[in-house]
């Protein structure tokens, strides 16, 4: 049994490949559950899932994380951005040491963070985001309309700077990243781009993916990439 928390575009496109690999999958989702569904962690919790696979954002990971852990159970979650909150980072991490068990955090839309994460000593890392006007809040101007840490891109765009904090915590940390954020009418997708320098290597890496469908904040690939993880966790050789 995998539980998936949300009903998004994420989640919506994510179940089926998980049921395509055999799995049963029981969703936990606030409002009107339908079949296969339930309105309430512990309910969720009472199938005893192998895994639980967080898809609905920073809020619901702040919910419901440490709930899932301290029961023993894995977790897999997008909303890496969420960790930019220190109180938040300290209690999951405190909830798998109690629970035994562990906070998965994918790559989602971006590659190389294995790589990245690999680098020893001082690391620099700098990211650029860019993506169609569409996918950013109402008013974003065109152009580049954020400079700074992956700390402030994550609290000011959690829907939208997952990838920017997910390299930070493989990197050199919130605050020693660098980030970028660009709105342009004729990006052809989103596209997540980064450099880094550590130890006589340097590393560069660039991914343009079209978004999900229903929702253009958020990266094909973040599908694929939550898809991989489940596989690496529940198959008998992980990649």
């Amino acid at each position: 049994m995998i539980g998936v928390i949300g009903r998004g575009a994420i989640a919506t496109a994510l179940i089926p490949l998980l049921r395509a690999d055999g799995h049963a999958v029981v969703s936990l989702v606030r409002n009107a559950p339908g079949p296969d569904q339930v309105s309430e962690l512990p309910a969720l919790l009472a199938t005893q899932p192998a895994l639980v696979v967080e898809a609905a954002g920073h809020d619901a990971l702040a919910q419901i994380g440490t709930a899932v852990l301290c029961a023993g159970v894995p977790l897999i979650a997008a909303a890496g951005g969420a960790l930019a909150d220190d109180a938040l980072h300290a209690s999951l991490r405190q909830a798998a040491q109690d629970g035994g068990t562990r906070l998965h955090l994918p790559a989602g839309a971006v590659g190389g963070v294995d790589a990245l994460a690999a680098l020893p000593g001082a690391v620099t890392l700098r990211y650029t985001g860019t993506k169609p006007p569409r996918a950013w809040p109402n008013g974003t101007p065109e152009g580049t309309f954020f400079e700074g840490t992956a700390r402030a891109a994550a609290r000011r765009y959690p829907k939208n700077a997952n990838v920017a904090a997910t390299l930070a915590l493989a990197g050199p940390g919130l605050d020693a990243t660098h980030v970028t954020l660009r709105s342009d009418a004729n990006a052809a997708g989103n596209t997540h781009a980064w450099e880094a320098t550590g130890a006589g290597i340097a590393l560069s890496m660039a991914v343009t993916s079209l978004p999900t469908e229903g929702n253009a904040a958020t990266s094909a690939l973040t599908v694929h990439a939550l898809h991989r993880s489940v596989r690496n966790l529940t198959g008998e050789i992980a990649l």
